[in-house]
């Protein structure tokens, strides 16, 4: 099994288009009023919090912000206090998530190459693109930072995905060893019900919930139905024709199974079928039953069912080993901070200014 490789962390963002803006002093050409914000050394001096060993300084903060807005597509209209403090947390928990993976990444020893950081450069190159020099200016944010958080959020990716291969080839590899002498099959279930059926062509039942049958009679006539219709299976019959003919087409279905998820009794009964044939005449709770064998070991179906088990087991294991990895370093949500450097970051005033550059709320 594999898996399609993806370097760059989600909040990144492929879409991010190429081209620069240059900047003037005061008033931009971007028309973005120059005053207030950081200048890159105070942004890069400014500490907001602290990740283990990490000092994290407001660049890093705002351009976490930065790429949180833009992903999200706010604008100044849909912007207030509300979704300030979601956002404004949103951004917080990924920079301290990403951190702590990243740091856990590089203990284990994974690196970018050539193509990695090919990749890394070309989407820098489309955030400064996407994002004009004038509002990188105000917030102090330096190609240095840039290029350094891309290629952590890249390492990130990367440890990321690698593991999410190896978890999965690991499955694969188990449920293939598990499932390889195993018989796949699609069966045709046709019932000749011995059960009333309501407008619905469902089951009908009394107060208690019972099931209300056929008179005797009616039932070894429904039963005489059946035993025909097998006869004529056997002499060639299509399945669909026979269903048709004996109007039990809306009781019968296709069903896909595998020897060994039924009874034993069950399972010894099906594993005896070659395609094309069918069983005895059957009696179920709903009425009399032919099973008619349509693909008796179908590869395909047993691939499919293990690919449905990787799938199913993936992320939870692989949520088990993101645990371990956050785990890694200790967070106190409050003591790490920095006073409230963060708290009274504007972003309201972010969210404006990357609207005025058309950053945000362009079609």
């Amino acid at each position: 099994m594999k898996y399609k490789r993806h370097i760059i962390a989600g909040i990144v963002g492929a879409s991010l288009l190429l081209g620069m803006t240059a900047c003037s002093p005061g008033k931009s050409d971007s028309g973005l009023n120059m005053e207030g914000g950081y200048s890159v050394e105070e942004a890069s001096q400014t500490k907001a919090m602290v990740i283990g060993d990490y000092d994290i300084y407001m660049d890093e903060m705002i351009l976490y912000a930065m790429q949180v807005i833009y992903m999200q597509g706010y604008t100044s209209a849909s912007w207030n206090e509300n979704v300030e403090s979601k956002q404004r947390d949103t951004a917080l928990s990924l920079l301290r998530e990403n951190k702590i993976i990243y740091d856990y990444a590089v203990k284990q020893g994974t690196e970018l190459n050539e193509s990695d950081m090919e990749y890394v450069n070309n989407m820098v190159d489309g955030f400064k693109g996407r994002f004009p020099q004038d509002i990188l200016d105000k917030y102090g944010i330096s190609d240095d930072v840039i290029s350094r958080i891309f290629e952590e959020q890249a390492i990130v990716s990367k440890f990321e995905n690698d593991v999410r291969n190896d978890i999965g080839q690991t499955l694969q590899d188990g449920f293939t060893e598990d499932y390889q002498d195993v018989k796949f099959h699609t069966i045709y279930y046709m019932l000749f019900p011995t059960v009333e059926v309501n407008e619905n062509q469902e089951p009908a039942t009394d107060e208690e919930g019972n099931y209300i049958y056929v008179s005797e009679d009616k039932k070894a006539e429904v039963k005489a139905q059946a035993e025909e219709a097998r006869e004529k299976l056997q002499n060639g019959a299509s399945y669909e024709e026979v269903a048709e003919e004996y109007a039990v087409a809306a009781y019968s279905s296709e069903r896909a199974g595998f020897i060994g998820a039924y009874d034993e009794e069950t399972n010894q009964m099906l594993d005896t079928l070659k395609e094309g044939e069918c069983t005895e005449v059957l009696e179920d709770t709903l009425g009399y039953s032919i099973i008619v064998m349509l693909t008796a070991d179908d590869e395909s179906m047993r691939d499919s069912y293990i690919q449905t088990l990787v799938s199913e087991n993936l992320s939870t294991q692989y949520d088990e080993e993101k645990n371990m990895w956050l785990a890694s370093i200790p967070v106190d949500e409050e003591k790490d901070m920095e006073g409230t450097v963060w708290a009274d970051f504007d972003m309201a005033s972010l969210v404006a200014d990357m609207e005025t550059v058309g950053v945000v709320g362009t079609n």
